[in-house]
């Protein structure tokens, strides 16, 4: 089709691609059917497999459950004109033989066609889709077929294959002269005598418009058109016969191209609806792209308005492109009637799709509503003009002289040194040596000897595992049996092997490491060449494991250097950039020490990585400078302004080129440059439409870096959608874009960014996603030395309520307070006192501006508050329990003076420890301190500050209760009323709490106690198996022993019995910990 030619019969024919057709079905009422090429010996073929097969064939023959049906099986080997014989005959025939079926089928519709005619091969398909043979299961000796259960006519909706089958039939029928057409049309409408055969009748000769009907009404009857569209695409040919049958959509979950082939050219553009809810119904990530190019293939304008009003959709936006290359005229058609509605942000969009596809040259084509909305969305959209001259950066960019320079000769000959051997950090073997077992079940007693009666079994999959918990004088003498693989997939048995067997298994551990990057700190004590070159790709790779690369540089950073040298200076490409960067990695912490070992390799080398530690920042050190993908079109994105004129496309393509030089840990300096000519807000913009275009484009891998530059130019607002996306992603089947996202927020480094990886650590319910935060927050903690409790508390947002005025709510006539209940909620007092659970709508007699902006800041606080008052009040209960202290000026800072947590702390009583002894206190109105006899208290600069427990105060509680019950304060968690235990006597004699045994507790709270430190299988020292319990610090624990059980991450439901409950703990354990411990329990069996 010629996309330039503006006749309207241009933009009115389906696109239907060449490598689409392998999947059509031949349609005679259409003219030029497929030709059928048919093997004239076949039939010798067919007789010598059944010769071949006799044996086998024979045994079912004889045991069929209706002998009848013996005769007719024979018949249809011998090779006799009875369609049923030859069918059944077949079928035994593929059951029987290796060859694959198709293959057999194949052979089989040749000999029919060659000796007996189309309308008997017609016939015998039918008989052969319409029969069912069903086998026992059962095997017999030499005889596998001992039995035929029966022979019975099966329903037309219970295969997937009539297509399959009958394809290669139908096509024959197609193509065939009119006399010998009706003839065959005979021969089946004999055999439509059952729903199977007539559905089959349909598929063989679709244009039997009656046929085609019926076998629409069977889909419908039996609502196969929800579960399968491959039958009913071979039938409906029109939209009157799509209605019949039901079918509203193809299988979203196991469609494959060939269905969105097949639909489309059934039906053309009234292909469309099908096409579309197929999309809504969540289909698998091919059959969504392959339906959403179906869709920009249909000349329609509905089809080219559905892709343009999803331009931000994955796949859509691909396939809305392409579309408007096709047909521009309705595309430009499709865009207008968009504009209409269209937002600002969208507008804009728009109005880049049309400059981007050229579309501007249809306009004429527009009617006059068209042509108006389409100005409109031009003028709204208007852009900013190019600049007459760009700063000079962007002509000749930073790595421009890099690409041209000499690169430096390689330095051959070099030896790296043999050393090869395992260091060990102090305790570390030994720590190693002791398997890390969990809950597994080969800890309990008598274990190996049921999985190895016969001694250790080196093909055993529990072997690494038997080697590492078998005794030393039976372990060892076996141990080079071992073929280096851990299928168990457990890090902690690879780490066992190394500390027990050292070097005798130190080759498998390392290729175990090499092909799993979950096994990768298992690598620290090796100190070989291989060590060093995997270190250092970890280092030099994006994806790769950066902080496991830089901990072993820095654990034996001498010898990296020694055996890294010939790589980094020598000619395999690959090896030299991961080295070099590793080399620069140690030169960071100590350049002589690489100087030095570089010149023990002579001059030439020692030069070599002068040069390489000396390099110039600005040079990107890439084998290649990055092309960003044609999907990044500038005339689709933001402009970027320098003053008052915006980047010409050539200079958008430069600065993009720069942000593709960056790599996960190496902002690249040169895009720094660039960028400082540019105008800040226009960058941010420009970086989340840049950021949106890639995710419309279907997120390309090898442009990953329009995901990682977000990091650069992110304002709140970035961090906000990148947030929600991240929330999203896991959900769609998207992790590792999240664990992404996650990483980038980590990297923007803002409160607003840092407080979303917080909440991701303590809140996300996809583990992957969880352990990122997770280990992101440690990473910004360890950088601000800072514990994760400090993080937290300068993570708490203030909501803008440390403003002026900010509690007040001005309506102009009136005005409201904000204040906030025990549990941070948020409510409003009136100016006579009166509370209010919100803040009132605008009356006719506020001022309407102010009143409104007032309401709507009391609604967004509420709505803000809702994900962080719950999690303050939690937290601040879990710093009571755990002890947790700050010092004098940090209770200032974060307990006092936050706006919002000084609601909290001012309902709590605390604790100042000193050396002079411990005083309580609390936090009066004006934020002075008290005692409980509510004189003032200054607290000293020395004393370490803690949130009170009944246990540490004593006898002061009922003194503190009565001044807060004085003041009317209510708590925002159980502090000054909550329960106290601790063990009886008889408790710490026997570790039995037998107060609390054999009462019911709820299945799910108990498995709830593994997300609160608890942990699943058996306490240290015990001989127990499927207990939760809890370590005390010092020493001891806590175990309870349900029943039947529960098991990690699996809540079975109804009521577990506590049949025993032990406390031991050892040493001082703090009595607060050891009363929470109890609580926990009581509340589980309910006496709390």
């Amino acid at each position: 089709m010629n996309l330039t030619d503006s006749s309207p019969i241009a933009e009115d024919r389906v696109d239907f691609p060449d490598a689409w057709r392998a999947y059509t079905l031949a349609w005679r009422s259409r003219g030029n059917p497929r030709p059928v090429d048919i093997d004239p010996e076949a039939p010798q073929r067919l007789a010598a497999l059944f010769r071949d097969s006799r044996e086998s064939i024979e045994a079912p023959i004889k045991a069929l459950a209706d002998p009848a049906y013996e005769p007719v099986i024979r018949d249809g080997i011998a090779g006799k004109a009875d369609p049923t014989g030859a069918a059944v005959a077949l079928v035994l025939l593929t059951r029987v033989r290796s060859e694959a079926s198709a293959e057999l089928v194949r052979i089989g519709l040749d000999a029919w066609v060659t000796a007996h005619g189309p309308a008997f091969a017609a016939e015998a398909v039918m008989e052969m889709l319409g029969l069912a043979v069903y086998w026992n299961e059962g095997w017999s000796g030499r005889d596998p077929f001992s039995r035929i259960s029966d022979i019975t006519v099966s329903s037309a909706l219970r295969f997937n294959d009539f297509i399959g089958r009958a394809a290669r039939v139908r096509s024959l029928l197609a193509g065939l002269p009119e006399a010998e057409y009706v003839v065959a049309r005979d021969a089946i409408a004999s055999r439509r005598t059952t729903e199977a055969k007539r559905f089959i009748g349909a598929i063989l000769m679709p244009e039997q418009e009656e046929w085609a009907a019926d076998a629409c009404e069977l889909a419908a009857a039996t609502q196969w058109n929800t579960t399968d569209g491959e039958n009913i695409w071979a039938v409906v040919s029109n939209p009157a016969l799509l209605a019949k049958s039901g079918a509203i959509r193809l299988p979203g979950g196991r469609g494959e191209l060939k269905d969105v082939a097949r639909v489309v050219d059934a039906l053309g553009v009234d292909a469309l609806p099908v096409l579309v809810n197929t999309l809504e119904h969540d289909p698998n990530a091919d059959l969504r792209r392959a339906v959403f190019d179906a869709i920009g293939r249909l000349p329609s304008d509905e089809a080219l308005s559905y892709l343009v009003a999803r331009l931000t959709v994955p796949s859509a936006f691909a396939a809305a492109r392409e579309a408007a290359q096709r047909f521009p005229t309705r595309g430009l058609r499709a865009v207008a009637a968009a504009a209409a509605s269209a937002a600002a942000a969208e507008q804009a969009r728009l109005a880049g799709f049309v400059r981007a596809n050229g579309l501007l040259d249809r306009v004429d084509a527009l009617d006059a509503a068209e042509r108006e909305h389409l100005d409109a969305l031009l003028a709204a959209a208007r852009r900013h003009p190019e600049a007459a001259e760009v700063p000079a950066v962007f002509t000749t960019p930073p790595w421009l002289p890099f690409a041209k320079a000499a690169k430096q000769k390689p330095v051959v000959g070099l030896e790296p040194p043999k050393t090869d051997e395992l260091r060990w950090a102090p305790g570390e073997q030994e720590e190693w040596v002791v398997p890390t077992d969990g809950d597994h079940y080969w800890t309990r007693p008598g274990v190996w000897d049921r999985l190895m009666p016969d001694g250790p079994d080196p093909d055993h999959y529990l072997f690494p595992e038997y080697l590492v918990r078998a005794d030393e004088d039976v372990a060892r003498p076996v141990v080079a049996k071992w073929i280096g693989t851990i299928p168990t997939g457990r890090v902690g048995t690879a780490r066992s092997l190394l500390a027990r067997f050292g070097p005798e298994v130190a080759p498998g551990v390392l290729e175990v490491i090499r092909k799993k990057p979950s096994f990768r700190p298992v690598m620290m004590p090796f100190v070989n060449l291989d060590a060093a070159r995997m270190a250092a790709d970890w280092l030099s790779r994006s994806k790769g494991d950066r902080a496991l690369g830089r901990a072993w540089l820095d654990r034996h950073a001498a010898d990296a250097a020694s055996l890294l040298i010939p790589d980094a200076v020598g000619k395999d490409a690959k090896r030299r950039h991961a080295a070099a960067d590793a080399l620069r990695h140690l030169a960071s912490k100590n350049r002589s020490d690489v100087e030095e070992r570089a010149a023990a390799y002579g001059p030439e080398a020692a030069a070599a990585v002068a040069g390489l530690l000396d390099a110039d920042p600005l040079d990107p050190r890439v084998a290649r400078v990055p092309k960003p993908g044609a999907w990044a079109d500038p005339t689709l994105l933001p402009q970027i302004l320098v003053g008052e004129a915006a980047l010409p496309e050539a200079a958008v393509r430069t600065f993009m080129t720069a942000l593709a030089l960056d790599d996960a840990e190496r902002l690249y300096p040169g895009a720094d440059l660039l960028a400082a000519e540019c105008e800040p807000e226009s960058l941010t913009a420009f970086s989340w439409g840049l950021f949106e275009l890639w995710l419309a484009e279907g997120a390309p891998s090898k442009d990953a870096w329009a995901m990682d530059q977000l990091r650069r130019f992110a304002d709140d607002d970035t961090v906000r959608r990148l947030t929600a996306l991240v929330q999203e992603w896991p959900g769609q089947s998207q992790s590792r874009k999240a664990v992404r996202g996650l990483e980038i927020l980590g990297w923007i480094g803002t409160e607003a960014s840092l407080r979303a990886v917080h909440r991701f650590s303590q809140k996300a319910k996809f583990k992957a996603l969880k352990k990122t935060a997770t280990e992101q927050i440690e990473v910004i903690a360890e950088r601000l030395e800072l514990s994760l409790d400090q993080l937290a508390d300068r993570l708490v947002p203030d909501f803008g309520l440390d403003a002026e005025d900010a509690m007040v709510l001005e309506y102009g006539p009136r005005r409201f307070t904000i204040r906030f209940d025990e549990s941070l909620k948020p409510y409003v007092l009136d100016e006579d006192g009166k509370r209010r659970a919100a803040a009132p709508k605008p009356s006719a007699k506020d001022d309407p501006e102010i009143a409104q902006a007032s309401y709507e800041r009391f609604a967004l606080l509420r709505k803000d508050l809702k994900a962080t008052s719950a999690d303050q009040v939690k937290r601040l209960e879990a710093a009571m329990v755990a002890g947790r202290t700050w010092t004098a000026a940090e209770f200032r800072t974060y307990l006092v003076e936050h706006p919002l947590v000084w609601h909290l702390s001012s309902r709590l009583v605390w604790q100042a420890a000193t050396a002079e002894g411990v005083q309580s206190f609390r936090l009066a109105e004006d934020r002075t301190l008290a005692d409980a006899e509510d004189e003032p208290f200054e607290l000293p600069e020395d004393a370490a500050v803690r949130i009170a427990h009944p246990l540490t105060l004593g006898s002061e509680v009922e003194d503190w209760a009565t001044v807060l019950a004085d003041y009317e304060i209510l708590q925002p968690f159980d502090q000054l009323a909550r329960p106290v235990y601790t063990l009886s006597e008889e408790e710490r004699a026997t570790g039995r709490l037998t107060r609390f045994e054999h009462g019911t507790v709820g299945a799910g709270p108990i498995v709830g106690l593994l997300k609160r430190g608890w942990k699943y299988g058996s306490p240290p020292g015990a001989n127990a198996y499927g207990d939760v319990f809890l370590e005390f610090p010092d020493g001891g624990f806590l175990s309870l022993h349900p029943s039947p059980g529960v098991y990690p991450g699996y809540d079975p439901g109804g009521d577990q019995t506590l049949e025993i409950a032990i406390a031991l703990p050892e040493g001082g354990v703090d009595p607060v910990v050891l009363s929470e411990s109890i609580n926990v329990v009581a509340r589980l069996t309910r006496t709390a």
